[in-house]
């Protein structure tokens, strides 16, 4: 299809390759829509969901502070 713009010959998608301009819809039926098989079972949020997984270690007591002794 050459654009009515531009003239220019090879069109890719939407949109004209000379002048960027919007090209009617064309006139080849949709391809048609393959969607992926489903599971043979039921799948839960639980299965789909990313779960993080950390080591939780207790905090340590904070250190006693000391007590500084002046010399006199």
């Amino acid at each position: 299809m050459n654009c009515a713009n531009c003239g220019a010959v090879h069109q890719r998608g939407r949109f004209c390759v000379g002048c960027g301009r919007t090209m009617p819809p064309s006139t080849l039926p949709p391809r048609p829509v393959r969607l992926a098989p489903r599971p043979p079972y039921e799948v839960t949020d639980d299965m789909t969901q990313p779960v993080l997984r950390f080591d939780v270690r207790p905090r340590r007591a904070p250190a006693p502070e000391r007590a500084v002794a002046e010399a006199g």
